[in-house]
C-alpha cells in the first residue's frame, strides 16, 4: 500500500531537485500546499499532487444538492410502552 506522503525519490522526481531547499523554492514558485518536517522535508499529500499534475479532477461539493425525491417521514418516538 502506498504512503499518503510522497517518498524523497517522488518528490526528487517531480521537483527534479534533491537538495530539500530547492525542493521547497520549486514547490513555493507553483503553489504547491505542503507541510514541513522537523528536518525541514517538505511532506506533499500523494492525492494532492495527483491534483496539481491534472491525474485527478478536485470534487467539489453542490452546496445546493438537489430535493430528495420523497421527504423522508420525521421520526416520532414510541411512547406506547412507558407507563
Amino acid at each position: 500500500m502506498e504512503s499518503e506522503i510522497l517518498s524523497d525519490e517522488e518528490l526528487a522526481e517531480i521537483t527534479g531537485y534533491k537538495a530539500r531547499a530547492w525542493q521547497r523554492r520549486w514547490l513555493d514558485e507553483r503553489q504547491w500546499q505542503y507541510v514541513e518536517s522537523r528536518g525541514k522535508r517538505p511532506l506533499v499529500g500523494r492525492q494532492y499532487a495527483r491534483m496539481k499534475l491534472g491525474m485527478v479532477m478536485p470534487t467539489i461539493l453542490d452546496p445546493n444538492p438537489p430535493p430528495a425525491s420523497q421527504p423522508r417521514p420525521a421520526w416520532t418516538p414510541d411512547f406506547s410502552r412507558v407507563r
